[in-house]
């Protein structure tokens, strides 16, 4: 089985295909079915939320993929985003993917989505697939080693913690912008400082190029994708930095990490960190 969510055009898309092959159209079963299809080898259930949920044949997905809208306006549509940064232990990662119009339809039909709408097992398991895929992306981890080195260097000069997330985010942009060539291209960044990222990004030749910060980003695909993978990332540096010093960030607090140790895990300017480094 797989799922997707799908919005109101392209519903009103499938019950047009519905209605053209004369399809099975079943009863709903509850009040959170919108329409049900089983015909043969098609099986797809529609829910009034926009989540679609199909089983795994060739004509089901064939179906599902030409509803699917293709915003052949750009070449690419890079989006970037972040997670650790509310987290005392392990690093700030930074993400930027860039996908063509094909691309998207994949990723939608993985089941690429809002990261927070996704249970964290499947959304490793879905960020394993997304990893061995070979689309373009470009990521920046900074282990607590580094941010704390960073963050004070930013501090110094009378800088914020979004100061450094600009900085980053305009990092991982111009990285993917570098790696692929296009006519036409947007960006799209899950906003958290407007002037801020907009003055990191000033010196990018904006021809043919639009970009956007956007509350919500993750409503976009390559910016759901670079969250995922962003988590994917993170969850990845704490496993190792667990083995290496021998504990389980996910179940300790500062206090119950020695202080020499705690600089090396840890985000040091968050106050429970502080508070025991003194």
């Amino acid at each position: 089985m797989g799922s997707l969510a799908i919005s109101s055009n392209e519903i009103k898309r499938l019950e047009g295909i519905i209605q053209k092959s004369n399809l099975n159209r079943e009863v709903v079963k509850n009040d959170y079915e919108l329409l049900r299809i089983k015909d043969n080898d098609i099986g797809i259930i529609v829910y009034k939320s926009g989540k679609l949920v199909h089983n795994d044949s060739e004509l089901s997905k064939q179906i599902i993929k030409s509803i699917l809208k293709k915003d052949s306006e750009y070449d690419y549509i890079l989006g970037s985003d972040e997670t650790g940064k509310g987290e005392w232990f392990g690093p700030l990662v930074i993400v930027s993917t860039a996908l063509t119009p094909e691309e998207i339809v994949e990723l939608r039909m993985l089941g690429v989505r809002d990261s927070k709408t996704i249970k964290k097992p499947q959304l490793l398991k879905l960020a394993t697939k997304l990893k061995n895929m070979d689309f373009r992306r470009h990521s920046v981890i900074l282990k607590p080693k580094i941010y704390n080195t960073l963050y004070s260097k930013f501090l110094s000069e009378g800088k914020t913690l979004n100061d450094m997330m600009a900085w980053a985010h305009s990092v991982v942009i111009k990285e993917l912008i570098k790696k692929i060539e296009f006519k036409n291209a947007k960006v799209v960044i899950d906003k958290f400082d407007f002037e801020k990222t907009e003055h990191r990004l000033e010196n990018v030749v904006k021809t043919n190029l639009k970009i956007i910060q956007k509350s919500g980003g993750e409503s976009e695909i390559p910016v759901a994708a670079a969250s995922i993978v962003a988590k994917y990332l993170f969850e990845s540096e704490v496993d190792r930095l667990n083995r290496k010093y021998q504990i389980d960030l996910r179940n300790v607090k500062p206090d119950d990490v020695s202080d020499d140790v705690l600089p090396n895990v840890a985000k040091v300017h968050f106050k429970n960190v502080k508070k025991v480094i003194g």
